[in-house]
């Protein structure tokens, strides 16, 4: 009984050092990265140059850390409420995939129409094509960004709810004394 004790509070603390890693960057790189970042450079196209690589890494950590999520989620739940299992299994799934899009899909486009722009995109009028179509992947990666957040967000919710579900819930039935062997007198 103690192992499994033992081996819950790993599972637990692994859950919650994910949980950890995958709602704080990406919270950090938005809150204070980002705007720093665009304060301080004098162009759009040179923040966008810089925040591409770190946030193209903040995704890969993000991705890692919902993979762990689900497989923590799937031990943590058993014997759960069916509903706390089906949201802490696939909450991580989605934040997964927000991730994955962001990565693999909106950053190398976004890259490219940098690339490719004739010219700085601060400088291109508002109706330029390169610039429309940047501003289109940015309001995507941005709500993909706040997809992964408020999956983060959720899991947080389910797994407090989960802990103190079972802080409350009744013991169990209390084991039953070992039974002591008869001893023989032969005397």
């Amino acid at each position: 009984m103690r192992r499994v004790a033992g081996l819950d509070s790993l599972v637990l603390t692994i859950h919650l050092l994910a949980l950890a890693m995958a709602f704080a960057p990406p919270v950090f790189f938005g809150a204070v990265v980002a705007p720093a970042v665009f304060s301080v450079l004098p162009t759009r196209d040179m923040a966008g140059a810089l925040q591409s690589p770190i946030l193209s890494r903040l995704c890969a950590i993000a991705e890692a850390s919902f993979v762990l999520l689900f497989g923590t989620s799937w031990l943590l739940t058993r014997g759960a409420a069916r509903a706390s299992r089906a949201l802490l299994t696939r909450l991580p799934i989605l934040g997964f995939f927000a991730a994955l899009v962001i990565r693999q899909l909106l950053i190398p486009p976004i890259d490219r129409i940098r690339r490719e722009a004739p010219g700085l995109i601060d400088n291109l009028p508002a109706g330029d094509p390169s610039r429309v179509l940047l501003a289109r992947y940015h309001r995507l990666a941005t709500g993909f960004f706040w997809l992964e957040i408020a999956a983060a967000l959720l899991v947080v919710v389910v797994t407090s709810r989960l802990l103190v579900e079972r802080r409350s819930a009744p013991p169990g039935p209390a084991p039953a004394p070992k039974p002591q062997p008869k001893i023989l007198d032969l005397s």
